[in-house]
């Protein structure tokens, strides 16, 4: 009992700490965010909403997929209806504080709209703490830059994130109608975490070559998602047009936008290059086949978590379009495997990795103001952290002898 009130307890300071830093920090991000959330909420169905003129939208047009639209809305629902609960206890109970009314009129939009990914960071806390990694469940929640990515940053990587790991873990426990179901909900509400699909697929098929009809969760899921957007029977096509059209894109063409990386040191920030596209696919794609046939000679959970943090490094260390927060993916699959097999080289890696990730992570947006800090990015700085980025790539790399030797 008290061992259970002590774990409570510990959940509810973290918890209270997130919300604290959420009403402390507004990214332009949000603006959008709240902007096609506030949209959802105030249309009458959610049919032509990809599809509705410039002129509706306050900021950018919706560049995401139908999930985190569902996302917004919802957190335009809590937002509105809390809003509403809160105005009536205070007016019908006379104890009822007062402050709060006011204090939910100045930050509840901000805070509903970053509550998904507070939970979420929780969610994978969970999932570490089911398997095993009690200690890591800690860790991750206090580490830095996951509380200043979901709570400060508001971000929404840990909930394609949570989605997609535990959509991992019941792939491994073979669950397989559930594994389906969430990484098809990650697919449709981000694709950041879409790199993993080759390999799991290949894990899929090497360990369940009986039960392949599973797989038919992942596009169900996701298309009934994305259904109430375009009920029409050319859904597919649409949704298809949409990716390739508005969401893979992206916003810019850069070989580089704030991330860290090979492409930093080469070209600097902002900079688009011809030849970037083309070096990218040089590294990554004989790397992605490598990975892919050392899986598919033999698939255990512990190969498979290794090479899909090694993967999602990789994209951030050498693809194009980089923005700093696309590192996130290697945090929770890295956390997973110290819980799997926890040794003290990992373990400096996994910190020294979290603190170049919070130092890029604070980069051009620079909150909060910390005038000693700001002066340290110099281009020197800058290139100094790219390369030690790609340095602890490369020593994670030469783990591979702990991690899947025959």
């Amino acid at each position: 009992m008290i061992r259970k009130l002590l774990i409570f307890s510990v959940v509810i300071i973290l918890f209270v700490w997130r919300i604290f830093l959420s009403v402390n920090a507004k990214h332009g991000d949000m603006y959008n965010n709240i902007s096609w959330g506030r949209v959802a909420y105030k249309q009458e169905g959610l049919a032509g909403y990809y599809e509705l003129p410039k002129e509706v939208w306050s900021h950018s047009r919706p560049n995401q997929p139908p999930g985190s639209i569902w996302l917004h809305l919802a957190s335009e629902n809590i937002y509105y209806s809390t809003d509403k609960l809160i105005n009536w206890l205070n007016g019908k109970l006379p104890v009822f504080p007062s402050t709060l009314v006011w204090f939910w009129q100045d930050h509840g939009e901000v805070i509903s709209i970053k509550i998904f990914s507070i939970l979420a960071d929780f969610a994978i806390a969970l999932l570490l703490y089911k398997a095993g990694g009690k200690g890591l469940a800690l860790i991750y929640l206090v580490s830095p830059p996951m509380w200043y990515n979901s709570s400060y940053w508001g971000q929404t990587d840990p909930i394609v994130a949570a989605l997609a790991l535990w959509s991992i873990y019941f792939l491994i426990k073979g669950k397989l109608a559930r594994s389906g179901i969430l990484l098809g909900l990650s697919l449709i509400t981000k694709a950041s975490w879409a790199p993993l699909t080759l390999f799991y697929l290949i894990y899929f098929c090497q360990n369940f070559p009986r039960k392949v009809y599973n797989l038919v969760f992942i596009p169900v899921t996701a298309i009934l998602t994305a259904w109430p957007f375009h009920p029409q029977t050319d859904l597919v096509f649409w949704l298809y047009d949409l990716f390739v059209t508005r969401i893979l894109p992206g916003e810019t063409a850069l070989a580089t936008v704030g991330a860290f990386n090979l492409h930093h040191i080469i070209w600097g920030q902002m900079v688009n290059h011809w030849f970037s596209t083309i070096l990218a696919m040089i590294i990554l794609i004989p790397l992605i086949i490598y990975m892919a046939i050392n899986l598919f000679r033999k698939s255990d959970p512990l190969r498979l978590i290794y090479w899909l943090a090694l993967l999602f490094w990789a994209f951030f260390l050498f693809n194009t379009k980089m923005h700093e927060r696309y590192l996130y993916p290697i945090f929770p699959l890295l956390s997973f495997l110290l819980v799997l097999k926890p040794t003290i080289k990992l373990l400096i890696i996994y910190v020294l990795i979290s603190l170049v990730f919070l130092f890029n992570m604070y980069y051009m947006w620079y909150a909060p103001n910390i005038p000693w800090l700001m002066s340290l990015y110099t281009p020197e700085v800058l290139d100094f952290v790219s390369l030690v980025n790609i340095i602890l790539f490369i020593a994670f790399f030469k783990l591979k002898s702990s991690y899947v030797q025959d």
